[in-house]
Order: C-alpha cells, then sequence, then structure tokens
C-alpha cells in the first residue's frame, strides 16, 4: 500500500491532469474564492484548529497575498452541527470562541469568547458580516455516519443548522472539512482501524456533497490519511492523543491541503515547494509528535496536493 500511494503520487504529480469527474467537489466554487475580496468563516471544534493551527506559518512562506481576505474561526470543543444549532439559540451549555486565523482585511464582527448558554457573539458573526465562504464540519463523534447527521439527535441537525446559516447568509458559499480519523488503537474507534473510520468520513462527505447539502470539501482528513499510508506514519498515526493530529508533521499536512484548496485557488501559488518548517522540539504531547523538516515536508506537501485531487 505505502509503495502504491508513492507511485500514485508521482504519476498524478507529475502529469497534473484531472477530469472533471474527479474535481466535482469543488465546481462552481474557484471564482467565489478568486473574488478581489474574500471573508471566510470556519465553523467547527477543536479539528478546526488542528487543520488551522500551522496555515498562517504556511501562506507567510508561499508569498501568496492575501491582503483583500480574511479567514476567521468560530470553535467550541467537541462541537457538533447540533451545538452551534443550540449555541445560535442561548442552549449549549460551553463556552467557545471566535478569533482572526489570517488575512489583510477585518471583518465586521466581535471576537473572543462566548460563554455557555450566550450565543450572541456566534449570532453577531452570523448577521453582522457578509461572508463569502462559510465552512462546516461534523464532531469526531459521529463524522463516519451520515445516517446520523439528521433528525432529533446529538449528532443530527445538519439541515436545521444549514437553514440558520442561509438565511443569515444566503449569498455565501458553503464548504465542509472532511476531517481525519481516529488512530488505530484509539478506545473511540470502534472500527478498529484508522483507514476504515477514513473511508466512512470520505464516503459521509461524498454523500453530503452528492445530496446539494454543501458546495465544496476541503479533505485535510484524507490528506492525512495519505500520509498515514507512507513511510512516515508512527505507531500513533500521528496523532498526539489518538484523536488529534500531532503538532508537527500531521497539523502541517492538515494545513497544506486547506491552503491548497483555499489559498492556492485565490493566489495560484502551489504549495508545493514551500519554504515552511516547523520545529516541535519543545512541544509536549501525550504521543510523540514529529517535527517538519526538509526531509519530510515535500511529502507532506504531495499527499496534500493529491487529496485535493481525488478526495474519496
Amino acid at each position: 500500500m505505502k509503495r502504491y500511494i508513492l507511485l500514485t503520487l508521482a504519476t498524478v504529480l507529475t502529469s497534473m491532469h484531472v477530469s472533471a469527474t474527479e474535481t466535482d467537489y469543488r465546481t462552481g466554487t474557484e471564482k467565489i474564492l478568486q473574488k478581489d475580496s474574500l471573508k471566510v468563516l470556519d465553523i467547527g471544534n477543536s479539528y478546526t484548529d488542528d487543520a488551522t493551527a500551522l496555515l498562517p506559518l504556511i501562506t507567510s512562506a508561499s508569498g501568496s497575498d492575501i491582503s483583500k481576505m480574511c479567514l476567521y474561526k468560530a470553535v467550541r470543543g467537541g462541537a457538533s452541527f447540533k451545538t452551534w444549532y443550540d449555541t445560535y439559540n442561548n442552549q449549549d451549555f460551553k463556552d467557545y470562541s471566535i478569533k482572526k486565523v489570517l488575512g489583510g482585511m477585518s471583518a465586521n464582527i466581535a471576537t473572543g469568547s462566548g460563554e455557555a448558554f450566550d450565543g450572541a457573539l456566534f449570532r453577531d458573526a452570523l448577521t453582522n458580516e457578509l461572508w463569502d465562504v462559510i465552512i462546516i464540519h461534523q464532531v469526531s463523534d459521529f463524522a463516519p455516519y451520515y445516517e446520523h447527521w439528521f433528525g432529533n439527535n446529538a449528532g443530527g441537525y445538519l439541515n436545521e443548522l444549514l437553514e440558520i446559516i442561509k438565511s443569515c447568509q444566503p449569498q455565501a458559499a458553503i464548504g465542509f472539512l472532511l476531517i481525519h480519523s481516529y488512530w488505530s488503537g484509539y478506545w473511540g474507534n470502534t472500527e478498529k482501524s484508522s483507514f476504515d473510520r477514513w473511508q466512512l468520513i470520505a464516503n459521509s462527505a461524498k454523500k453530503l456533497l452528492e445530496d446539494k447539502k454543501v458546495d465544496f470539501i476541503i479533505p485535510y482528513g484524507t490528506a492525512v490519511q495519505n500520509l498515514r499510508n507512507s513511510s512516515l506514519n508512527n505507531g500513533y498515526d500521528l496523532t498526539r492523543d489518538g484523536t488529534h493530529l500531532d503538532y508537527g508533521l500531521a497539523r502541517y499536512t492538515a494545513a497544506c491541503c486547506y491552503y491548497q484548496s483555499i489559498i492556492y485557488t485565490r493566489s495560484g501559488i502551489s504549495i508545493l515547494g514551500n519554504t515552511a518548517r516547523h520545529d516541535v522540539s519543545q512541544q509536549n504531547s501525550e504521543y510523540p509528535s514529529v517535527t517538519v523538516d526538509d526531509k519530510n515536508a515535500e511529502t507532506a506537501q504531495k499527499v496534500a496536493v493529491l487529496a485535493t485531487i481525488y478526495p474519496y
């Protein structure tokens, strides 16, 4: 499998020929991402942090002009679709935060912490600014199981959340994070395989797009799984605690895919050849993190590009 993945990388990245059916996960969004000014809001949880933590570092190293764009994130630990629906309606029991990730523009919203049972900060973000793109994703517990994303249950309320977003922001394109899967040995991985669980997550994201619930996908979880299928994987599937990405190479790979999906589409500057590196020697985590260096950065960039071509 590892040899096959690397051979596929070599073939795809040499030819870079992509058919329409291979890129239908983002059909129609390129013009939006290439607008003169672009405002993006990512609504999620700690996996949003995983995917975007190293994005400013990578974007800066790329030399991409982000003076006329901004990316903000709304984060609540363990948040599902229902969580954000409840937050909007002052019914969620945990704090959340809204922060700026990058960009030369500023959105007309308040940032900081929102308290439990007070969704004012979140409602403000959805009503006081016109967003071009809004990104959502499902909590990791329910991410593999599409059938649980609907109805009155802990993993449900997708339709209700989308109704709120579209009523507040009818002009916005809706994106979806295809997230990474748990470590195969993690107690919460009911599939007992990071690959099998990722495949369910990918199939659920594909179904979501086919059902026209969203407009495009950022397949960073596929990029991470590509990396796990290489010789760079470790005994914990490059996680720091079994569920979240390690602070180094895995987060770097996720950010590379996020960059390639959003910033590259806008700037035309590929992640390939990016000079950003990240030392995690002083970073403490339950499981060891992998420093991003000249030896592994190129592979991380390539698997990220491969994921944007073959997201599922």
